[in-house]
């Protein structure tokens, strides 16, 4: 202490003869996390980039740096550091430094955390209760950090808080420090408080679209348990709409007043008309350039309107659709006029179809109804024909992905079930089904295992007079590689048609190099034939580059085809693999 003062002393003297502010510099000589987390907080450094900083200034910074110091390190676990200070001027410049001897870090020796409240009387008290001390994550023999104790609570409390509890707080936490034994014993006492039951919907920001439309979106009923997880999926549901340019969904609960708390749904309604122009690339079809038009408020209604046009080198598609908001119930009803254009594997494709449908949408899961009229032209080795079918169909999906942009994990699911009657604007009696699935299987912490399967079948005495939409092609980027797309099917002549049969399988296996980019190999096979007999697979295999950007997955894959004539093929694909 006595060389610190006589150096604060020179520091004076010299300060008063010198008129120019103080110029200096700090130096810490620590481990690198404490010296980054030194050099960041400390006074005397953020000061340090300040041309106006007075000599007196300069002096009660010094003085107080060690004790800032002390009192940081302690943050991290370190009660007893050594500090060892100077300040001097080496050429003409002030350099104040700091030698910082952290010592032993203080580390848990007990965690204890208690509860009270009604979480005690609840059936399933176990359960929440056990996964409230997984969530505090921090364990005996970890160094002890003040920030990690902060979260920990904030975690514990906040897994209580998730369901039914939702006022779930602290009540009493201690962290007792041995600075000498280099020991920390922590308690926490949460209290639950009372179950939570959730209310009416009070909607605020509305002007264009009625409440009703915005209540209709709920995913809980009056007097359901309190559920964070419900909450936000309403608010999903309300920006997903695209009506909305942000929406807020909140319950505030009230300790004294825990049955039916209101939601309280605050919305900032966007433009209701928007027109869209964009463009893309993939191997099977070429460039694509298209244009869309959406109306949010068609006729002041809150119908949605839409009209789209797509062009790429074998498709051509126009429509116009009309959806109707969700009723209370959650379904919803669609229509859609439609003309398409193909000329695909040497079959030339002209098509109109209007159907009307009845749609049931959750995050997890849709059900569907849909009544599709399809008038069909088509031209084969010079043969045309004319098809007509009203199909009566039946569809799920069932998504239980970790992420739909970028899945990692989990699950999807598509089932189809449809048919025709000739008793009923058709040219044939058939029955339709299809299946799709995909699962992902994460492979230790970088790999993916990505199995997709996809199987129909048509049933009909023969697939004269069914549409071609209505049958099965299949080969290309998203179905089996090494082959173009919609390649493998049943040959007529030098063409390719749809047959009344498909299978597909698919594994691949993606090595994450990133949390963004992986490496993948692969293996497909799979055929599209006119009867099950004659169903044999072609197989492809390859290597592929994937990238998991902020739209969505980008592919990059290498093929070859067993039976392809092409030796390899490039597929280049952006988007989720499964349709």
């Amino acid at each position: 202490m006595r060389a610190a003062a006589w150096m604060i002393f020179l520091f004076y003297a010299r300060a008063q003869a010198a008129e120019p502010p103080p110029q200096y510099k700090v130096e810490i000589v620590a481990p690198p996390a404490l010296a980054k987390l030194l050099q960041a907080n400390l006074d005397i450094v953020r000061w340090s980039v300040r041309p106006d900083v007075t000599s007196d200034q300069l002096a009660q910074l010094y003085l107080t740096a060690p004790q800032q110091i002390e009192t940081l390190l302690a943050t991290e676990g370190y009660f007893s550091p050594k500090v060892q200070s100077t300040l001097e001027e080496p050429a003409g410049k002030w350099i104040a430094k700091f030698q910082v001897t952290p010592g032993e870090p203080t580390k848990v020796t007990n965690v204890q955390i208690t509860f009270s409240g009604a979480v005690m009387r609840d059936p399933g008290r176990e359960k929440r209760l056990a996964q409230a001390r997984k969530a505090f994550n921090i364990k005996p023999g970890e160094v002890f950090r003040q920030a990690a104790w902060e979260e920990g609570k904030a975690a514990a409390v906040k897994s209580l808080k998730a369901f039914r509890f939702a006022t779930a707080h602290v009540t009493t936490s201690r962290a007792e420090i041995e600075p000498q034994a280099h020991a920390a014993r922590l308690s926490v006492e949460i209290d639950s408080g009372p179950p939570v039951t959730l209310g009416a919907v009070r909607v605020k920001g509305e002007k264009r679209y009625p409440a009703q439309l915005i209540a209709n979106l709920n995913p809980t009923h009056a007097g359901d348990p309190y559920s964070e997880e419900a909450l936000l999926k309403y608010q999903r549901r309300l920006q997903g709409t695209g009506r909305f340019a942000s929406a807020l969904v909140l319950a505030p609960a009230d300790p004294s007043a825990p049955d039916d708390v209101p939601i309280d749904v605050t919305v900032v309604e966007s433009q209701s008309r928007r027109l869209g122009f964009g463009i893309g690339y993939s191997t099977d079809s070429g460039a694509r350039v298209q244009a869309n038009y959406t109306d949010y408020d068609f006729l002041n209604k809150a119908w949605k309107f839409t009209a789209d046009l797509a062009v790429d080198r074998l498709t051509q598609t126009a429509g116009i659709g009309l959806d109707w908001p969700a009723e209370p119930s959650g379904w919803r009803w669609g229509s859609g006029l439609r003309f398409k254009h193909e000329d695909i594997q040497g079959q030339d494709t002209r098509s109109y179809s209007l159907t009307g449908a009845r749609i049931h949408t959750t995050e997890e899961r849709e059900s569907s109804y849909s009544l599709q009229y399809l008038q069909e032209y088509t031209t084969v080795e010079g043969t045309e024909a004319d098809n007509h079918a009203l199909f009566l169909n039946k569809g799920w999906v069932f998504n239980g992905l970790d992420d739909i942009l970028a899945p990692r994990a989990g699950y999807l699911v598509k089932l189809q079930l449809g048919g025709a009657t000739k008793l009923v604007l058709s040219d044939q009696n058939f029955v339709r089904t299809t299946a799709k699935v995909q699962y992902l299987f994460p492979v230790g912490k970088i790999g993916t295992l990505v199995l997709r399967g996809e199987a129909g079948a048509v049933f009909a005495d023969s697939a004269e007079g069914i549409p071609s939409d209505y049958l099965f092609r299949t080969g290309g980027d998203t179905t089996v590689r090494g082959y173009a797309f919609d390649s493998l099917g049943v040959a007529q002549g030098s063409a390719v048609v749809g047959g009344r049969y498909t299978a597909v399988a698919s594994a691949e296996y993606i090595h994450w190099l990133s949390k963004a980019w992986g490496v993948a190999i692969f293996y497909d096979a799979g055929n599209a034939a006119d009867d099950f007999k004659g169903l044999k697979p072609d197989v492809g295999y390859g290597v592929g580059v994937r990238w998991s950007s902020p739209v969505g997955a980008l592919n990059l894959d290498v093929a070859h085809g067993v039976q392809s004539p092409d030796p390899y093929r490039i597929h280049f694909f952006a988007g989720i693999t499964f349709q």
